[in-house]
């Protein structure tokens, strides 16, 4: 019986070993179409279903991902590949059923119009009337507003003529600073109801009567059970992408979910928390992220309105019986860009380094001017020729020729503005007992402090920024220092002229924490000058020349 017993598990051994060396293939299925302008359309989101011929067993289930992209290891063998439910496109549905043979180590199948099965389809949804962007964009941009928080910046449309304002959460988080801006002359402060972290949608409270022009954006409402869009059909965004506002986006919906919409329209940083209008100009989602692909600009993900629609309503209660915040102009950005051809080469001599960087407390801080910032790409370009040069003399090469001046081009564009930029970051401290026990030659360090926020007073009065900024400064370094450490870091934005003459005398509060007290700093009379100096060509080139700082 003990032999039986022995022989039955051997024999079970072997099968299981057997079964564990059975041959496995990966499939690769790509699900794309072409649209009447012959542009491939990923297809997001698509189940397919895998069912093995040659053996019995239930089908594989797979879906696509962002770029119309799915794969799966299965045994070789027979196989029939089918897609349940039919994906719309451009007035047609789309469905597949094809058999293959998986075999050898890769199988790819790729799904699109020639192999598809096609019927015409008819829907109410996208039946919109003719557009006309230009009309739309005319008409809708003044229900468009630029979000600030102290992490950046994002877009928000109005959906109340109380002043309701619709926008992502991560572009607000936890920012002690809101402010919507209606064009580039007129912002307020704004202040957050209601938000949801889930489906990313926060809605503000603005004052509106800083802006006659305010409108409110038309929300999409859809018959039960039917979308107020389908796939193929014609979308466009109003936003504050980068450094711009109100621009005008367009694109095609690629898939409808129950809670979002997939799309190929370009969501560029500052998209985010803007209208997605369909083509008859109502609001139909709040563009909320993009996912980039391998190749080409990938596939944009936007929270359908619906989801925003209970979000709304708890923020209209909030406003019963309240004030709004209130509608005082607060700074915008200086007209203008700086005069890129002012610039000059001056050579970086500790004075004026100085001048624009130092320690406070626990604390360093820089004053950054285009001015400065163009002197420091001088000087770093030089080091960088010299480096070169001596590299050429050693090999016994003639230097050849570099660019006489770092690249600008983008000042002109608005990446640098004409503000004065103060950056507070909390200084390292060399953690000397770790740093002992650690790998000769490396110093560990840690961060002294952590920025809350700061203020520069003129006087007694406090200068009001343009924009307050405070970022997350995640530190995992290793080499000669090694930092495993995470802090916040002050970025601040200033008007051209908030420090020189018409300050009697400038002095910075940097806060630690909430109820700790600040560290004052009155700035040295070096700082003004150089501050001062430093923007005298924009003032020129403004015709608004003031006298030098005595």
């Amino acid at each position: 019986m003990r032999y039986l017993i022995l022989t039955v598990l051997l024999i079970l051994a072997f099968a299981t070993a057997a079964q564990s060396q059975v041959a496995t293939v990966r499939l690769k299925v790509r699900v794309i179409l072409v649209d009447k302008d012959l542009n491939q359309k990923p297809v997001p989101h698509f189940d397919l279903a895998v069912q093995r011929l040659d053996a019995a067993g239930e089908p594989t289930t797979l879906k696509t991902g962002f770029d119309g992209s799915a794969e799966v290891s299965l045994p070789a063998g027979r196989y029939r590949l089918t897609t349940p439910q039919p994906v719309e496109f451009q007035g047609k549905s789309y469905e597949w059923q094809t058999d293959f043979t998986l075999a050898g180590t890769d199988f790819s199948l790729e799904l699109g119009n020639d192999n598809a099965k096609t019927a015409p389809v008819e829907t109410e949804a996208s039946a919109h009337p003719p557009d006309d962007l230009g009309a739309q964009f005319r008409s809708l941009r003044n229900s468009v507003v630029t979000v600030y928080s102290e992490s950046g910046h994002g877009t928000g449309f109005v959906v109340d003529p109380s002043g309701l304002v619709v926008t992502n959460q991560h572009v607000v988080e936890d920012s002690e600073y809101l402010a919507v801006q209606f064009d580039e002359k007129r912002k307020v402060a704004a202040r957050l109801l209601v938000s949801d972290s889930k489906k990313d949608v926060a809605v503000l409270w603005a004052n509106l009567s800083a802006d006659a022009d305010a409108a409110v954006a038309p929300i999409a409402k859809p018959e039960a059970g039917k979308a107020p869009v389908a796939e193929g059909d014609r979308v466009f965004t109003i936003g504050s992408p980068l450094n711009q506002q109100k621009v005008l986006t367009t694109g095609v919906v690629s898939r409808v979910a129950p809670d979002a919409i997939i799309s190929d329209i370009n969501i560029n940083p500052g998209n985010s928390g803007g209208p997605l209008f369909n083509s008859a100009g109502n609001v139909i989602g709040v563009t909320t992220f993009t996912q980039q692909a391998s190749h080409g600009p990938g596939l944009s993900g936007i929270v359908r309105i619906e989801e925003a629609a209970a979000l709304i309503e708890q923020a209209k209660a909030k406003t019963a019986g309240g004030s709004a915040p209130a509608a005082t102009l607060l700074p915008v950005e200086p007209p203008g860009p700086f005069p890129v051809d002012a610039l000059e080469p001056v050579t970086v001599d500790k004075a004026y380094l100085t001048a624009h960087s130092f320690p406070v407390g626990d604390f360093e801080v820089t004053f950054v001017t285009p001015a400065f910032e163009y002197r420091i790409l001088m000087e770093q370009q030089k080091l960088a020729e010299k480096e070169r040069e001596k590299r050429d003399s050693k090999r016994g090469e003639s230097a050849n020729e570099a660019p006489s001046a770092p690249e600008v081009k983008n000042w002109e564009a608005g990446e640098h503005g004409s503000e004065i930029r103060i950056r507070v970051g909390p200084q390292l401290k060399v953690k000397f007992w770790a740093s002992v026990a650690a790998p000769k030659g490396q110093v560990k360090a840690r961060f002294k402090n952590d920025f809350y926020r700061m203020r520069l007073l003129c006087g007694a009065q406090e200068v009001t920024p343009i924009r307050p900024g405070k970022f997350k400064l995640v530190a995992d370094t290793s080499g000669s220092v090694a930092i495993n450490d995470t802090t916040y870091v002050g970025i601040y934005d200033y008007p051209p002229d908030a420090i020189g003459p018409g300050c009697a005398q400038p002095t910075l509060e940097i806060y630690s924490a909430k109820d700790a007290p600040p560290i004052v700093k009155p700035l040295d009379q070096s700082t003004i000058d150089a501050i001062w100096s430093d923007f005298e060509p924009y003032r020129k080139a403004q015709g608004n020349p003031a006298p030098a700082p005595k």
